[in-house]
């Protein structure tokens, strides 16, 4: 039997895990991303997979002009249109991030026809493993199996004021907070001196309200975000999928990623990293993830990285476990679009970004497709500008690649 993945893009997903609720309800903001963004799976499922998304008049459009450039494009689907298909196929239920909420969400279409749809199942193991604390585990076991690699110390995890001001009185500043659910740059809090300021009190007493503990650690003088993308077959195994360096905003929010063959965004870490010491981390991590994700979850692992100045030097070190994301990523989209879109030798920009004024991203997308025309041979993209969602004037984020 043909078996068809259905893919359903539903960004934050950590605080829905967080939440544990099936009726979880995200907030205004993440919700127009969901809107804004529903047609990102379209390229990085395969084309006998469906994207499922609300508003299927616009994506249905959307696709159907971009088919004759990209025939390898999935159809998409709409709640009310699973009805009418087939019923011999069995499907797969394959949402961006697993949450009790994303995967209720899904019962909707079992609703809605006697199609075969599996849901994996929620286990309670995934809660720890999608949060800060696994990182940190990661990141000691990584410490166990490359000890003569210099690597940052482990985050500290407090429940109060008083333990965050016990770790600053022994360490030195600047320091950075994380909450433990929370990720692309979100829950994240800068204290430069060792004396809290009433706004950081306020900040660490409103997180831990909420998540119970915060981690506490050094703040690196970041030269270069980067990750490590695997896949996990819920078999025990894990592998490395491929490189993506990317972009982030001054306070760590994601901004966007390097698109190019594998050599092409390794020379960007190569630069300032031996290739046995990538080699050595790569491995190492796939053990570790082995150990700890491969026979629990299926799908995509994220390990964000970074390079950073040692103090008083020249010299760079590597910072291989900032934060684990178990489950699709941009980083990962990068990687498949560079793999399935981009004509050989050619690099680019794949790019996420908001405007809060509606109709400005309109305006932007029309300026720029008339300062990069789309150049496409073979379902390959030679150059040009490509926004990778359909654009209305209430569009407030947006996803688009630059290929030169």
């Amino acid at each position: 039997m043909c078996i068809s993945r259905i893919h359903y893009f539903n960004p934050g997903h950590e605080t829905a895990v967080l939440s544990g609720k099936v009726n979880y309800t995200p907030t205004r903001q993440v919700q127009i991303m969901f809107r804004d963004l529903a047609c990102l799976p379209l390229w990085y499922a395969k084309p006998h997979d469906l994207v499922w998304v609300e508003d299927l008049p616009q994506a249905e459009s959307y696709v159907s002009v971009l088919r004759s450039l990209f025939p390898q494009l999935p159809s998409v689907i709409s709640t009310e249109s699973f009805r009418y298909l087939s019923e011999s196929i069995e499907y797969e239920a394959t949402p961006w991030g697993l949450s009790p909420q994303s995967l209720h969400h899904y019962k909707k279409l079992l609703q809605s026809g006697k199609h075969k749809l599996v849901i994996p199942e929620w286990l309670g193991e995934y809660k720890q493993l999608t949060g800060r604390q696994t990182a940190r585990k990661v990141l000691e076991r990584l410490r166990e199996l490359l000890p003569e690699m210099i690597l940052p110390d482990l985050p500290v995890f407090c429940r109060s004021i008083e333990e965050i001001e016990t770790y600053m009185q022994t360490n030195q500043p600047p320091f950075i907070l994380k909450t433990p659910f929370s990720s692309s740059g979100r829950g994240l809090q800068w204290l430069y001196s060792s004396e809290l300021m009433e706004k950081d009190r306020q900040w660490i007493e409103g997180a831990v309200r909420k998540q119970g503990e915060i981690s506490i650690e050094p703040a690196l003088d970041k030269q270069q975000d980067w990750a490590m993308e695997f896949e996990s077959d819920g078999k025990g195994a894990v592998t490395y999928r491929g490189l993506s360096v990317f972009g982030t905003a001054e306070r760590g929010a994601y901004s966007g990623n390097i698109l190019g063959s594998e050599s092409f965004r390794e020379s960007f870490i190569l630069a300032h990293l031996s290739s046995s010491t990538f080699i050595q981390v790569k491995k190492a991590l796939e053990i570790v993830l082995s150990e700890i994700y491969g026979y629990l979850y299926t799908g995509c692992i994220g390990v964000d990285m970074l390079l950073y100045r040692q103090p008083d030097s020249l010299l760079w070190n590597i910072h291989p476990c900032v934060e684990i994301n178990m489950r699709q990523t941009m980083g990962m989209v990068a990687v498949q679009l560079s793999e399935q879109f981009l004509e050989a030798n050619h690099t680019g920009r794949f790019v996420v970004d908001y405007e809060a004024l509606p109709g400005e991203v309109q305006n932007k997308d029309k300026d720029m497709r008339q300062k990069y025309p789309l150049v496409v041979t073979n379902g390959k993209i030679q150059s040009g500008y490509l926004s990778l969602c359909p654009i209305s004037s209430d569009t407030h984020y947006w996803a688009y690649i630059i290929i030169t």
